[in-house]
């Protein structure tokens, strides 16, 4: 008898349904990719919205119009991007005029390796020159380094104010509207409801916050270690550690790169690797044993769809997509247990008590009857 799962016609549906879900994803990703002025705003303000819902909400509970904790909400995340401008700006500026300088002096550094690079270069300009068109214009000297123009700056500045009103637009209606808006996504859909939404933005609160003093402790600690070890702008580097510490793995990663070139610029011999392995050190600790320690089972996620997310959301929108993956992942998270009434890490415990319960195979039931025969 032939399985009637395994039909031609089934096999021709399910091969269908794959190749729309392909066509469908492949357009959504041309889509985002395409559309980065207005949906990476737009995301990264919602993503932040639910971020500091609770601030808006502890408002609510206190009986202050919606106004009032959106805009509470906004003066108090505009304020931390201003602070942090403010902050990076000096360092930011003085490190691109200090490019060409500092790759001199890491030249210097590894002047070991000098006569491999000279030959590997010479090589490379002879190939350039060979194949190079005739009558083409100068190439540019090797071993110099592009800096960023004013003029180049500027002609971004009106694309970057625009994308600011769209986030700023698009964070202070949603929390205006939330509640109205998770009425409204329950009143069209079966499983979600007003108050899985709102637990998921709990939870995603939670797991933030939890993460912010994590990093913060991470990089008040790194800037003491660096300032030990006689680091110029020990604490720039402690508040750049604590920012690239919320994209996991990539974001500490490229922080031990750059920390390692820092140090062989400033040190010398063994001492020019000493921080960033020091560096390296502390943050599997951080990452092994403090932030499971204090994140908990419950908010955990699986570490492949924490890398896979990363990367998709670093490939899509860069610095800002590899920020918004985690909070966004354990959003999605959440919002699968609350639907599915479990969580997957407990799921064959509850699967088990409400067997149990559906069966009355109860314990307490079980002794009182033998106790009465």
């Amino acid at each position: 008898m032939q399985d009637l799962s395994t039909t031609p016609d089934n096999r021709r549906v399910d091969l269908t349904r794959l190749a729309l879900v392909a066509v469908g994803a492949s357009a959504t990703v041309w889509l985002l990719e395409s559309g980065t002025p207005v949906f990476l705003p737009l995301v990264f303000a919602l993503v932040v919205g639910v971020v500091f819902a609770p601030l808006s909400n502890f408002f609510d509970r206190l009986g202050a119009p919606p106004v009032v904790g959106a805009l509470a909400v906004l003066i108090t995340v505009l304020s931390v991007i201003t602070l942090g401008v403010f902050l990076f700006y000096p360092v930011v500026a003085e490190f691109m005029t200090r490019v060409p300088f500092m790759w001199t002096e890491l030249q210097q550094s590894l002047s070991g390796l000098k006569s491999t690079m000279e030959n590997v270069e010479n090589v490379q300009n002879q190939v350039a020159i060979t194949l190079a068109p005739e009558g083409s214009a100068e190439m540019e000297a090797p071993g110099t380094v592009a800096v960023p123009t004013v003029a180049g700056i500027l002609s971004y500045l009106p694309s970057f104010a625009a994308q600011i009103m769209v986030f700023v637009g698009i964070l202070y209606f949603f929390l205006l509207t939330k509640l109205e808006l998770y009425k409204y996504i329950a009143s069209v859909t079966t499983h979600l409801s007003e108050k899985v939404l709102r637990r998921a933005e709990v939870e995603v609160s939670r797991y933030f916050l939890a993460i912010t003093a994590i990093n913060a402790c991470f990089g008040a600690l790194v800037s003491l270690m660096l300032s030990a070890y006689g680091m110029p702008n020990a604490a720039y580097w402690g508040l750049g550690a604590f920012l690239v510490n919320y994209v996991l793995y990539l974001g500490p990663i490229s922080f031990a790169i750059v920390l390692l070139l820092g140090g062989l610029i400033v040190f010398d011999g063994a001492m020019s690797v000493l921080p960033a392995l020091t560096y390296m050190l502390m943050n599997m600790t951080e990452g092994q044993f403090v932030t499971p320690t204090f994140v908990g089972k419950q908010m955990s996620v699986n570490p492949l769809l924490i890398f896979t997310s990363l990367v998709f959301w670093l490939w899509i929108w860069g610095p800002v997509g590899g920020i918004i993956a985690i909070p966004l992942l354990v959003w999605l998270r959440q919002i699968n247990k609350e639907m599915h009434g479990r969580d997957p890490i407990q799921g064959d415990r509850d699967e088990s008590r409400d067997l149990l319960a559906k069966t009355g195979r109860n314990s307490k039931p079980e002794m009182q009857y033998d106790v009465a025969e």
